[in-house]
């Protein structure tokens, strides 16, 4: 008699687990991932394969690795890095969106005047899009702003003319980006010994970002001007008021109005704060001091109205709104943060990675030895597993403000990291994991410039990459793989014979997801059937206003088939079974949001 045909239900929900048991996971949490690498915990449902990045800007000039990054709107046009300058002490660069290209004669042009690309010289009904202010000319040589458009959209044998004609140049090549320039320093800061340069945006009526990187002074640049803090000194003799010594630290967070650093590899423990709206000043009279913590600094950071101050053991908080009420707390004497750069903040919280996992300072503030529990339990495998494998002062961490996500990266050979993204489900938010794997990454940044968010990173060659651009890293593929629990449809002991499997997909574009089938908690002894192919060779058209815009042309389909489905047949029997999509390409993104088993019933054995 034939099988009586049953269909097993599971949506991708939960991201990754790898500390339950296999029978829970099949049960309760069959949606989860045992493997979520390249794929990322979806606001819009499922798990999705994560975009690439691309090398949107250049090489920095100089040598080594990309030592920081920043995306800072307002100064200059707020992208920022730093490399180790082949000579002299130039190592902040800014990124310079303006086109610069050669003319016949720059006589009737016009600094602050508007020039448009135009397919014929001196006719208006030529124009095209393209349209910028002339920012400088020198010697022929013209500098226009034209927004931040690819060079694609500018066309050999065009023609760039004034606003009123009179003035025509013929493209002989397509305009070039102006890229990195440097920052003139002053102070001859030296790059020997910094491994990380680090970045805080202040705003005391002026927008600047301060420069810390425990070999120097901390610095202040402006977009114009960059100033070194040597007014911030300790007696390194206290018996001797000559022996004074310039702090040189590691970070730095604005509260309450005064810049705030720390770090100092020969003061540890040390917190300096400046006067009120005084970045530069540190005279005591003014309202300076440093308060001396008790412990090695690890971090600080602004939560609220409160200042957080890490240790590796403990972890003590400044409150108060000046220097004459500044108090510091104690929140937990048993625990602390073991990477600076862990500490982020996202959904309402402060998240730092704890020797037990990733806390939130929201729950480690009530500990009084209550609460004690990590937003990672459902990871504390693989956290623990990066403690040991990892060199922790590798870790960058970035968030992805648009996606509810942060990403830890580990700039070691394997380049390995993780996603974690906040979902809700029933009203309740919570975090849901992911694992990254191939981004080779020094330092990275995010942050909007006027509405757009930028996720940049630096490499140890010097270059800087765009990330959440483009379906390749770099040029690379991407290898992704979500692997489901085995679910085993009730019974874990009743044998099942399995005919098809079908995957509940959103698809942004072509794709060839590689799908594999295993049963019984891998036992050797059991046969397992071939992998299949889910092709989507002729997708509808994805519109959205990222990198996937639709283009109207003979590769993309209006017409194609929309299903969500894609069904897979396949035969074999056992008492669980577990499915792996696997891609390796250069495609477009796709979702799984989840998948159906059709199977019949066996005995049980």
């Amino acid at each position: 008699m034939a099988d009586q045909v049953s269909t097993f239900k599971a949506v991708c929900r939960g991201g990754l687990n790898t500390g339950s048991d296999v029978l829970s996971l099949g049960e309760e949490s069959s949606g989860a991932a045992t493997q979520l690498i390249n794929y990322e915990p979806n606001l819009e449902g499922g798990y999705r394969k994560i975009n690439g990045y691309a090398h949107s800007f250049g090489t920095v000039t100089g040598t080594g690795s990309v030592l920081g990054v920043a995306v800072a709107n307002g100064i200059n046009q707020g992208i920022l890095a730093c490399r180790t300058p082949s000579s002299g002490n130039n190592y902040l660069h800014h990124w310079n969106f303006y086109y610069s290209f050669t003319v016949a004669s720059d006589s009737n042009l016009t600094v602050g005047q508007t020039l448009t690309e135009r397919t014929s010289a001196g006719d208006s009904s030529t124009a095209t899009a393209v349209t910028g202010t002339l920012i400088s000319k020198s010697s022929n040589t013209v500098v226009v702003n034209f927004g931040r458009l690819p060079s694609a959209v500018f066309t050999n044998g065009n023609a760039i003319s004034d606003d009123s004609f009179s003035t025509s140049t013929t493209l002989s090549s397509v305009p070039a980006v102006v890229g990195w320039t440097a920052v003139s320093t002053s102070g001859s800061p030296t790059m020997t010994g910094v491994s990380k340069v680090r970045f805080t945006e202040i705003n005391f009526g002026t927008p600047k970002i301060v420069l810390t990187d425990g070999i120097n002074p901390a610095s202040t640049y402006d977009g114009s001007t960059y100033t070194q803090i040597t007014g911030a000194t300790y007696l390194s003799d206290p018996d001797d008021d000559s022996s004074s010594v310039v702090y040189k630290p590691k970070f730095s967070e604005e509260f309450q109005r005064h810049l705030f650093i720390a770090g100092d590899p020969a003061q540890p423990s040390m917190l300096t704060f400046s006067a009120p709206t005084a970045e530069t000043d540190f005279a005591v009279a003014n309202g300076s001091d440093e308060i001396n913590v008790g412990f090695e600094i690890v971090a600080i950071k602004k939560f609220r109205n409160v200042l957080y101050i890490f240790g590796k053991n403990q972890i003590k908080r400044l409150v108060g709104n000046n220097d004459s009420d500044f108090r510091l707390e104690t929140v937990t004497s048993n625990l602390g943060c073991l990477a600076t750069d862990s500490v982020i903040e996202l959904g309402g919280d402060l998240l730092f990675l704890a020797p037990d996992g990733i806390r939130p300072i929201g729950g480690t503030n009530k500990i009084g030895d209550v609460n004690l529990e990590t937003v990672s339990k459902n990871i504390q495998q693989t956290i623990k597993n990066l403690i040991v494998d990892e060199n922790l002062d590798t870790l960058s961490s970035v968030i992805i403000r648009a996606k509810s996500q942060f990403r830890y990266i580990f700039s070691s050979t394997t380049s390995s990291g993780l996603i974690g993204a906040l979902r809700e489900y029933k009203g309740q938010m919570s975090f849901e994991f992911g694992q990254l794997t191939g981004i080779s990454c020094i330092c990275v940044a995010s942050g909007y410039i006027e509405t757009e968010e930028f996720i940049i990173h630096g490499d140890s060659a010097g270059k800087v990459f765009r990330q959440e651009s483009g379906n390749a890293f770099d040029t690379g593929n991407i290898v992704s793989i979500y692997k489901t629990p085995f679910v085993y449809m009730d019974n874990p002991e009743q044998r099942k014979n399995y005919y098809s499997v079908s995957t509940y997909l959103s698809a942004e574009g072509e794709h060839t997801i590689n799908l594999g089938v295993s049963y019984d908690y891998e036992n050797t002894d059991v046969l397992t059937p071939s992998n299949v192919a889910i092709d989507n060779d002729n997708p509808a058209s994805f519109y959205d206003s990222g990198t996937n815009i639709a283009i109207f042309d003979t590769t993309d389909i209006f017409d194609g088939n929309p299903s969500p489905v894609e069904s897979s047949s396949f035969s074999g029997s056992g008492k669980a079974v577990s499915f792996k999509y696997v891609t390796d390409d250069t495609k477009p993104s796709h979702s799984v949001q989840g998948y159906t088993v059709t199977y019949g019933i066996g005995d049980v054995r």
